[in-house]
């Protein structure tokens, strides 16, 4: 029962998300209901970057969420900080030529490279679309599970499928739920946000990017095509395995903010960021 109440926040924050983004889409159905001409990329557009901008204020209000410090400080040394970054980094390369060998459906590559083509567009999907998507699976998802005491893995694999399935294009979800775990594993361990969605706003932004210049060739500029099979299956490998060991030297670099106080090392205690901060107190031996 315990874990089952765990999960109402989660589904709370995921019924928010998809509720903006249903009301936040009414003026593109009457629009389009009315000319049916009308551009359908420049209202997507629209609708993504206002329900990308709600939702995250309408979860960042809510005390439950507790989400108040999750952009203020990153959780840890910001040397061993870079370290979780270049995780990312390298799956993102990895992850990205695995998705591309499952060759699945992209049914939604002729929108993307039209709201790709309008500044709108290029907001929403480079900066406030990862911003929110960060806040809701991170933030809204993940962290109420770890702070009713799920199991770490549990509370990062099942944020990193829901952020995968929710993106319903099956091109992108096996790359968005490995990538989720990524993120799952570095937020779990920094308490931040600041990390996984500057890393989240990265990849979006370079993926614009390459549509911009690239336009419909795009979805043909594969690292197969770029490198050579063999060569890309190399540097997949490499980045895959770079990526795992770089997440557990930065597991073994920093502790779990998400306990209301850690086990006192050296005399001094850390406490939860979604509290205070993650300020120290250091405590002198009294004898």
């Amino acid at each position: 029962m315990k874990y089952v109440k765990a999960f109402v926040w989660p589904f709370i924050a995921f019924i928010i998300y998809l509720l903006v983004q249903v009301v936040a889409a009414l003026p593109m159905g009457v629009a389009l209901g009315i000319n049916p001409n009308s551009d359908k990329a420049l209202w997507m557009s629209v609708t993504l970057l206002v329900s990308s901008i709600i939702t995250p204020i309408v979860l960042m209000l809510m005390p439950p969420y507790d989400l108040r410090h999750s952009f203020k400080s990153v959780g840890c040394k910001y040397e061993v900080a870079i370290i979780g970054v270049w995780a990312v980094v390298l799956g993102l390369f990895g992850f990205n030529i695995l998705s591309e060998r499952m060759d699945l459906a992209n049914w939604m590559e002729e929108i993307f490279l039209g709201m790709s083509k309008n500044v709108i567009g290029i907001l929403a999907i480079g900066v406030f679309g990862p911003i929110c998507e960060e806040v809701v699976f991170r933030g809204g998802i993940m962290r109420p599970l770890l702070k009713k005491g799920l199991n770490p893995w549990a509370a990062i694999i099942v944020s990193a499928l829901i952020f995968g399935l929710a993106h319903g294009n099956p091109a992108q979800i096996p790359f968005a739920a490995l990538l989720g775990v990524v993120f799952g594993v570095v937020y779990y361990r920094t308490g931040s946000l600041i990390i996984t969605t500057i890393c989240h706003i990265l990849n979006n932004c370079i993926s614009v990017l390459l549509m911009n210049i690239y336009g419909d060739k795009a979805s043909d500029m594969t690292f197969d095509s770029m490198l050579g099979h063999n060569t890309a299956t190399i540097l997949m490998t490499i980045t895959i395995l770079a990526c795992g060991a770089l997440l557990y030297w930065f597991w073994k670099k920093t502790e779990s903010t998400f306990v209301d106080i850690s086990k006192a090392e050296n005399n001094t205690i850390t406490y939860d960021l979604g509290e205070i901060g993650n300020e120290e107190l250091t405590m002198k031996n009294e004898e």
